[in-house]
């Protein structure tokens, strides 16, 4: 691969010995004869060996391994227990500054009531409710209470990626809600502490709302109250289907300085560069979709973005696509965008199709992008992609796939990987 450009990627610490502990725990869980008899266990692994050049033409050959399971019908059948995460290993050359890296995605205990809609789960937890996308070492809970209203609640320590932030760490919030068959709305809010000094307060309002036959409206708005500014507004109105019409309007606003003031990640920090300082847009958008056949159907779209650093642009064009669930299908599309500035003026065309054959499954797909003005020099950038998968048998499927584009960051970059599939299972006392 000849770069043009730089590469950014960011990983996590080890799990190793986390990911023991949860299988060895599953093990044991499976195991007891008394409480968890009928508990069973349920997962999927999914193995890549990777090939490609790195920015300086080095190769590299990269392993990665992606677990997860589960253990279901612990004790009354309301207990039971989750783990997932994922392993990298670079066999040839040491990639990022490490030669391996891991993640511990998510582990924890849920307990699950037959009644009022409630679970609480410890341990490594996700949560999202509202304004709240995150990973926590701690506990979620929620339940449903009288009158159409439900509460959900979460508090530990923040999962945070590549953020070097030493200290006495804490996050928290919740949301409250109420709602009937024909709409639910909801209130949230978080907080994360660093050090007992506040590091993110962010409020936030979520809708949903059937108004009438073939009528809904969903949205978000959310605050960040340490900047005093509205992070973003995000609102859809869904209309049809009408004779085969299904049409999707939608109007967001975003303050990227506001949105991105504390990211809990590095590849979602503005100083990355890729974000200018105070920049913000508006984006309105329109869909229509057309099903003209019980294969074929038609699609097209529109959005205006208004950005108040790098100007307007216009983004347009259709996709005609066939499927049929038994075989495959294909698609061809073409897209404009219409902007301001040279990297934001391109043709896009678009031809992908699948098939299956048996036991066999293929794929291809290419996407060109043609620029009104060179950008580093590469007016037309295109990528390519072939797949194949086998199934092995039941449980196994193994595939390879092979990649290729070219473009402004990357002159020439060829990718190759093969995969292993497994979806495993147990049941305890077997």
């Amino acid at each position: 691969m000849q770069s043009n450009g730089k590469l950014i990627d960011t990983f996590s610490a080890p799990f190793v010995k986390r990911i023991v502990n949860s299988v060895a725990l599953s093990i044991l869980l499976l195991c007891m004869p008394a409480a968890s008899w009928a508990a069973s266990l349920s997962g999927d692994s999914s193995t890549y060996l990777q090939s490609r050049e790195a920015a300086d033409n080095s190769k590299i050959l990269g392993g990665y391994e992606y677990l997860d399971f589960a253990v279901q019908d612990l004790g009354n059948d309301t207990i039971s227990f989750h783990t997932g995460g994922w392993l990298r290993d670079d066999f040839q050359t040491e990639e990022y500054g490490t030669k391996t890296n891991s993640d511990l995605q998510y582990s924890y205990l849920s307990f699950k009531s037959k009644t009022d809609n409630m679970v609480v789960n410890l341990g490594r937890v996700m949560v999202f409710e509202g304004v709240a996308a995150e990973r926590v070492d701690g506990l979620y809970a929620r339940t449903d209470l009288k009158a159409g209203f439900g509460v959900s609640a979460f508090g530990g320590t923040p999962v945070e990626t590549n953020i070097n932030m030493p200290g006495d760490n804490v996050i928290y919030g919740g949301r409250l809600s109420q709602g009937g068959d024909s709409y639910k709305i909801g209130i949230s809010a978080l907080k994360e502490e660093k050090d007992s000094q506040d590091y993110r307060k962010e409020e936030g309002i979520d809708i949903w709302a059937h108004a009438m036959d073939k009528v809904d409206i969903t949205g978000r708005s959310s605050y960040n109250d340490i900047t005093k500014g509205w992070m973003e507004h995000t609102y859809v109105l869904m209309l049809g289907p009408f004779a085969n019409m299904r049409f999707d309007t939608t109007a967001s606003w975003i303050n990227y300085d506001d949105y991105f003031f504390r990211a809990t990640t590095s590849a979602l920090s503005v100083i990355n560069g890729q974000i200018l300082d105070g920049e913000k847009v508006r984006i309105l958008g329109e869909s229509a979709s057309y099903q003209a056949t019980d294969n074929v159907s038609i699609v097209a779209d529109y959005k205006n973005f208004d950005y108040s650093i790098e100007g307007a642009a216009n983004y347009y064009g259709g996709l005609v696509k066939y499927s049929d669930q038994d075989s495959g299908g294909a698609g061809l599309g073409y897209h404009r965008m219409n902007g301001a500035t040279d990297k934001v003026r391109y043709n896009e065309y678009r031809v992908y199709g699948y098939k299956k054959l048996g036991k066999f499954d293929f794929t291809a797909d290419l996407l060109d992008v043609v620029y009104d003005a060179p950008i580093f020099g590469v007016k037309d950038s295109y990528s390519g992609s072939l797949a194949a998968q086998y199934d092995l048998a039941e449980a196994w499927k193994l595939g390879a796939d092979v990649e290729y584009s070219h473009n402004p960051d990357f002159n020439k970059d060829v990718r190759g990987m093969v995969k292993l599939l497994y979806r495993f299972g147990a049941k305890g006392g077997a």
